[in-house]
């Protein structure tokens, strides 16, 4: 079974080894900081429904997002957790699993650091979800 808290702490960790880095490793910190987000995001999505499947365009972010709903409509239920997630979203508007093919050339500092906000704010609404405070 897919342990998401587990990669998502992992993901998390590794790109801001990688983002503290000198130089920076941008394109693969970008990369482990939208993975670690969009894991964050099935986590919670599983403890709100234990047999919730990810798969398909939806399956990654920034599809992820709205199928979250569909996944598990015990989120769209809760005010306060579909307030936290969209404020996540925009952090993630310009990342794509694909991206990992790109060239490090094409990656900016700016829109990582975004992403690095984005990872750490799903991070904590993972952790705060799991533990029952959302």
């Amino acid at each position: 079974m897919d342990d998401f808290q587990n990669a998502s702490e992992r993901h998390l960790q590794d790109a801001e080894l990688l983002f503290a880095q000198a130089p920076k490793r941008l394109a693969n910190a970008s990369h482990l900081f939208g993975l670690s987000a969009e894991c964050s995001l099935k986590a919670i999505a599983r403890k709100f429904k234990p047999s919730a499947k990810f798969g398909g365009p939806n399956g990654h972010i920034p599809g992820l997002f709205s199928e979250l709903q569909n996944v598990s409509p015990m989120i769209g239920s809760n005010p306060d957790l579909v307030r936290h997630i969209a404020s996540i979203q925009p952090q993630f508007a310009n990342w794509n699993v694909a991206q990992r093919y790109a060239s490090q050339t094409t990656f900016a500092e700016g829109t990582i650091a975004d992403e690095q906000a984005g990872s750490n704010a799903a991070h904590l609404l993972m952790s705060n979800c799991v533990m029952g405070l959302i």
